[in-house]
């Protein structure tokens, strides 16, 4: 029998949301398999979220270093139905800020602030109580599932998680354990057959809304360095994962150079392919 972890308890989705795609930046032929990295508006994402059957990966340079070197990983990314842009550093060093940045945090609190999920049942799997998640999150149902630290790895520990979420049956999914448990967890969902809700992996959302991390100043962000803003919050739990995210950017510096002109960039044998867009369905 599954275990179960603790659940603190609470409308079905109708229509399929893959967008039809507009292509403003030129692509890249190529074999390989591909993944679209798209610039959308939040009110494109949001839609696609409350429709129902969208999987919504925000991409960054930690993603792209882990996109390289993990294959399953690298699946998930495959297999989502929207991918946004999370990296000012990309899109300022590399695009020419030619793309919509949506951030896991930024599109968490816009859905907050415009209670986009007031008439639909949502299930938090991060760690946060259910009183935190419902002052982020106002809906019709509101479920939150406590998995433990790691359990990505432990299938028993995957296996009472998506027991737990089919049992559950929500509208939408806030995944936030951090990658790459995150966008794992939604591909092991999918192929459980929970096609139905729509899934956002969005990291440490819940805590940058709820004030237990902070946000950099937005004139840092404009010029790519939040980073740096939260290296030195954080110097011990960061400064690893930064050094290896710039040791796999000085790696790609070459494909990274030709990324505003050609639109893509192949790594780990995916094709990413970066399109600005108005919207979904559009």
């Amino acid at each position: 029998m599954p275990r179960r972890f603790p659940i603190w308890a609470g409308d079905r989705p109708d229509s399929d949301t893959r967008p039809r795609r507009s292509t403003l930046m030129p692509t890249l032929a190529d074999t390989a398999p591909t993944c679209v990295v798209r610039g959308l508006s939040f009110d494109a994402v949001t839609a696609a979220l409350v429709r129902g059957r969208a999987t919504v990966f925000t991409l960054n340079m930690m993603h792209m270093r882990l996109l390289a070197r993990n294959p399953e990983f690298r699946e998930s990314y495959r297999q989502a139905s929207i991918v946004t842009l999370d990296s000012n550093l990309l899109n300022i060093c590399f695009l020419r800020r030619r793309m919509t940045v949506a951030t896991g945090s930024d599109l968490v609190r816009h859905l907050s602030a415009r209670r986009s999920l007031r008439d639909r049942s949502v299930l938090v799997i991060g760690n946060v109580t259910r009183e935190e998640a419902g002052a982020v999150m106002a809906s019709r149902q509101l479920d939150v599932l406590r998995p433990p630290f790691g359990f990505i790895h432990d299938p028993e520990a995957v296996e009472a998680v998506v027991a737990q979420v089919q049992a559950i049956a929500p509208d939408v999914i806030f995944i936030a354990v951090g990658a790459p448990q995150s966008e794992i967890l939604a591909l092991r969902l999918r192929r459980a057959g929970l096609a139905a809700p729509s899934i956002l992996a969005c990291g440490a959302a819940f805590e940058f809304v709820l004030g237990k991390q902070s946000r950099s100043p937005v004139a840092l962000r404009r010029i790519g360095l939040e980073w740096a803003w939260r290296l030195a919050g954080n110097p011990r739990r960061l400064a690893g994962r930064y050094a290896r995210d710039a040791g796999f950017l000085l790696s790609m510096l070459g494909p990274l150079t030709r990324l505003a002109r050609s639109g893509a960039v192949k790594v780990g044998g995916l094709q990413l392919q970066f399109r600005q867009e108005a919207g979904v369905g559009a």
